[in-house]
């Protein structure tokens, strides 16, 4: 309760004090206060969970398909994905932060008979940010999450270069206690913004089981 007061007085006073500097562009203050929300969230999980010797994260690594859609669908096919997580909250509390490093394999689509190959495997790498809200429940809850961050992409083939490119990501699960020990399930639509000339926008799917600890 305490960390949760002391972090809602801090965000009241960074508020005020944007209003406070007419002279600021309101998208700096927006930025700021973009940045200064998850910095609060964390500061009121970590100090009201130490009050109540509660622990305030989790750990969790996950694997399954991953799918193009869209155009990427056109020269890619299902792969695979593997992610590792580190979820920090509260049990009693529904919003929280998960931070993801994913890896994803598309894989290339088979030329026509007779023909030669029109792609290669793509490889798609991202550290991510995504905020969680998860519905009341016991031993099974389900949760949506979103949030964004830097994917790096590179095709299978030599001398091809890598791309760094911001992203974002949204999805839904489940999860299911086991004591100590949660299973999860989820889905999540991935959309990659890249200039035309290096390809365009493109989007894929994962669907992921895992194991939080």
């Amino acid at each position: 309760m305490q960390g949760g007061i002391f972090s809602a007085a801090w965000l009241h006073y960074y508020i005020a004090r944007a209003r406070l500097t007419p002279t600021q562009p309101s998208d700096t203050k927006m930025n700021r206060l973009l940045r200064v929300a998850p910095i609060c969230l964390i500061l009121s999980i970590a100090v009201s969970t130490a009050s109540h010797g509660q622990k305030s994260y989790a750990l969790g690594l996950g694997g399954g398909a991953a799918i193009p859609v869209g155009k990427l669908s056109d020269v890619q096919k299902t792969g695979y994905n593997v992610m590792a997580v580190l979820a920090v909250g509260r049990p009693d509390l529904p919003v929280g932060l998960r931070f993801d490093g994913i890896y994803n394999n598309l894989r290339r689509t088979d030329p026509v008979s007779g023909g030669s190959v029109t792609s290669s495997d793509l490889r798609v790498i991202a550290a991510l940010v995504n905020l969680v809200y998860a519905f009341p429940g016991t031993s099974a809850k389900t949760y949506i999450l979103a949030g964004g961050g830097l994917y790096n992409t590179k095709p299978d083939v030599p001398g091809a270069k890598a791309q760094n490119n911001f992203g974002s990501n949204a999805g839904l699960g489940i999860t299911f206690g086991f004591g100590p020990f949660a299973a999860f399930l989820e889905s999540r639509y991935h959309s990659i913004s890249r200039s035309t000339k290096k390809g365009g926008v493109f989007q894929f799917v994962p669907i992921t089981a895992g194991f939080m600890f």
